[in-house]
């Protein structure tokens, strides 16, 4: 499975009897499976190949008989949303004890698509019909938020919900460096995540070009991967040898040490983010484990969660004239990125998978034994 998801399965399981896993077979260009899982008290169970939202919904009666033939030996329900298939499974499992981890907004995030403006409507138009079956299924499950506009979302709806932060990093993950944007040029600013329009890929190279053309030798390091039939890297691509840019795009990596590699030899880590459905990336919390200062964009939950010059510096979205001078005053003040990283990294450790997990096991576990009442 991803490594994001296998490193927090795993992480239930040590404070679990059983974790019984359902995932869909993987379909070529679905984003990549690169994580076994270690805990031996983990099941996995195989659903249908994972297809397009359609035929997903074609699918969901079949898909939510599946999951119900295992309910007798289940405590609990954890269903990761949004997903096209969350009614069906909550609505099969049921009278099951529910919690929902929603880790983003269908409907906040149409803008964003690459598709026609007709064909964008009628997505939001489903968007909006799936978020109400997913309403209703919150109104009686324990809702688990990353991100705080979806908290105050549905604690207005009177759900019961949790805030809490997805991450990927264990105590062994933090590495304690002073070197970056001091041991010399080239001065690398690093990238990881999902390619896509959304994510200001192109803001980061443009802002990159402003910092060279102001004499400082600064390369983009991109990691991560493409969305099927999105052209965003090929037009960074384009852009960068346009404009001489140069540019190092080291394709996918696994969680764990291939990937963490990428952070130890970083300078600056940008998120450039344009969508506010974003949540809070777990790669920022990757980037401040591995002491590399951060420049973010004020989207989603990232300005509830860091301050701007103490943990971070945050600049307005869309505006690579913003993020170059963030980038310029990383490169010429060594007193700033000492105290960014050491607030970062101080920050990150309050944010491992040990306690993110034992605090959502917790709260499924008073869920459960309030229903039982």
């Amino acid at each position: 499975m991803p490594g994001y998801l296998g490193r927090f399965v795993d992480s239930l399981a040590q404070l679990c009897d059983a974790v019984m896993c359902f995932q869909h077979r993987p379909t070529p260009g679905s984003e990549p499976l690169d994580y076994s899982i270690k805990a031996r008290n983990v099941r996995l169970v195989s659903l249908p190949r994972h297809a397009s939202v359609p035929r997903r919904m074609l699918q969901a009666k079949r898909i939510g008989k599946i999951v119900a033939r295992y309910t007798e030996t289940l405590d609990a329900m954890l269903i990761r949303g949004p997903s096209p298939l969350l009614p069906a499974i909550a609505q099969a499992v049921f009278p099951l004890p529910v919690a929902l981890l929603l880790v983003g907004d269908y409907v906040a995030g149409v803008n964003t698509l690459p598709q026609p403006p007709w064909r964008r409507e009628l997505i939001r138009l489903w968007c909006k019909w799936n978020n109400r079956g997913q309403d209703r299924i919150a109104k009686r499950a324990l809702v688990l938020v990353n991100s705080r506009v979806l908290f105050t979302e549905y604690a207005s709806k009177g759900c019961n919900v949790v805030e809490t932060r997805t991450t990927t990093l264990g105590e062994q993950d933090f590495v304690v460096r002073d070197d970056a944007c001091t041991k010399g040029p080239p001065y690398r600013i690093l990238f990881v995540g999902r390619i896509d329009a959304a994510k200001g890929l192109l803001d980061i190279a443009e802002a990159v070009r402003l910092v060279r053309e102001r004499g400082h030798d600064a390369v983009l390091d991109v990691v991560g991967w493409p969305q099927a039939r999105d052209e965003t890297l090929r037009g960074l691509q384009t852009y960068c040898a346009k404009h001489r840019l140069p540019l190092k795009y080291h394709g996918f990596k696994s969680v764990g040490p291939n990937l963490f590699a990428h952070y130890a030899g970083a300078d600056i880590f940008v998120v450039a983010s344009r969508s506010d459905f974003e949540g809070f990336p777990r790669t920022i919390w990757e980037a401040m484990a591995h002491s590399v200062p951060v420049v973010a964009t004020r989207v989603g939950s990232i300005p509830e969660f860091l301050v701007n010059g103490r943990q971070a510096l945050l600049v307005s979205p869309r505006s690579p004239q913003a993020i170059a001078g963030a980038i310029e005053d990383l490169l010429t003040r060594p007193d700033l990125v000492r105290r960014l990283t050491f607030a970062g990294r101080t920050l990150a450790r309050g944010n491992t998978l040990d306690r993110r997990a034992r605090e959502m096991v917790s709260a499924i576990a008073a869920f459960v034994k309030g229903n039982s009442r």
